[in-house]
C-alpha cells in the first residue's frame, strides 16, 4: 500500500500480472469504433486497434457471441446491447438506427418488405421501412404518418394502448375524420383490438392498397412495454402461412424480439 500526501492510504498501481490481456484487447478492439467508425472490417479493425489480425478475430468472435457485435458479411458494428457496458456511442443512436439492422435482415431472409413504425400522437410514423421499393399503390416511405387504426402495424401499437389513451384517441380528428373500409363502428375497432391482444398479432388484406397484404406483431422493450410496431408486406395471394404455426410469422416474432432486447429508453427520446 502507498501513503498519499494527505496522509490516505491508496492501493499500488496493479502490476502486470495482475492484469487480462485478453480484457484489455477487447475493450481495445471495442474502442475503435465510434461515432466516425459506425462499422469496420477485420482489417481496419485490426489496424485500428494494434492487434494482430487473427486475435481480433477471435475478440470480434467472443464479442458477437455475447450480442455486442454484429456482422453483415463484410463489416463489423456494434450493437446496442453495449449500452449495458455504458457504451456511450450507442446511446446515441435512434430506434431506428438499433431497429434497421434486424429489419433488413428480416426481409433478407423472406423477400418481403419490412417496415417498423411507432405511434407520435394519433398517427403511426415509419421509421424503417426495407425491401421492395414499390410493393403497393398507397406510396408508403420513411417518415409516412398514418391514422393509427389504418395500417395493422398501427392498431398493433393501439391494442395495448392504456384505456385512457386509447379513448383520447378515438375522439381525436385523425381517426374521426379517417373511417377504415373494414372498420365501421367504434365498437368494431375495440373487437379487433380484443382479437389482437388475444392473438399476439395483426393481420390484413386489401385495406390500405386491394393488393396488399401485411401481418404485423407488438415490440416490446425488455420491460414488456409496447414501443414500436413491426410488419412484413407482400402482395395479396403470395403470402405463405401467416399465423402461429407459420415461419413469417416465426421469423417476425423472433424479429421483433430481437429489436425490443436491444432497445434502452435513450433511442425512445
Amino acid at each position: 500500500m502507498a501513503e498519499s500526501i494527505t496522509g490516505e492510504v491508496q492501493a499500488a498501481p496493479p502490476s502486470a500480472r495482475d492484469l487480462v490481456q485478453s480484457l484489455q484487447r477487447g475493450l481495445a478492439v471495442i474502442r475503435v469504433f465510434g461515432a466516425g467508425n459506425p462499422a469496420l472490417t477485420l482489417d481496419q479493425v485490426a489496424a485500428r486497434s494494434g492487434i494482430s489480425r487473427s486475435a481480433t478475430r477471435r475478440l470480434l468472435r467472443t464479442l458477437m457471441a455475447a450480442g455486442h457485435i454484429r456482422f453483415d458479411g463484410h463489416r463489423f458494428a456494434p450493437t446496442a446491447r453495449l449500452l449495458d457496458l455504458g457504451y456511450p456511442q450507442q446511446s446515441r443512436l435512434s430506434l431506428a438506427e438499433v431497429a434497421r439492422p434486424h429489419c433488413e435482415s428480416l426481409a433478407h431472409r423472406t423477400g418481403h418488405t419490412v417496415s417498423l413504425a411507432r405511434l407520435e400522437g394519433p398517427e403511426a410514423v415509419y421509421l424503417v421501412r426495407v425491401g421492395l421499393p414499390r410493393l403497393m399503390d398507397v406510396s408508403i416511405d420513411v417518415g409516412t404518418r398514418l391514422p393509427a387504426h389504418l395500417p395493422a402495424i398501427g392498431r398493433v401499437m393501439l391494442a395495448w394502448l392504456p384505456e385512457r389513451e386509447l379513448a383520447e384517441y378515438l375522439a381525436s380528428d385523425a381517426y374521426r375524420d379517417n373511417p377504415a373500409r373494414t372498420l365501421q363502428t367504434q365498437e368494431e375497432l375495440y373487437e379487433q383490438l380484443e382479437q389482437i391482444r388475444a392473438n399476439g398479432w395483426c393481420r390484413s388484406s386489401g385495406e390500405l392498397d386491394a393488393g396488399l397484404s401485411t401481418l404485423a406483431v407488438p415490440v416490446r422493450d425488455r420491460s414488456g412495454n409496447v414501443v414500436a410496431g413491426l410488419n412484413i408486406s407482400t402482395h395479396t395471394g403470395e403470402e405463405e402461412l401467416w399465423d402461429e404455426t407459420g415461419k413469417i410469422f416465426h421469423h417476425l416474432s423472433e424479429c421483433a424480439a430481437a429489436i425490443g432486447s436491444d432497445v434502452h429508453p435513450a433511442h425512445l427520446s
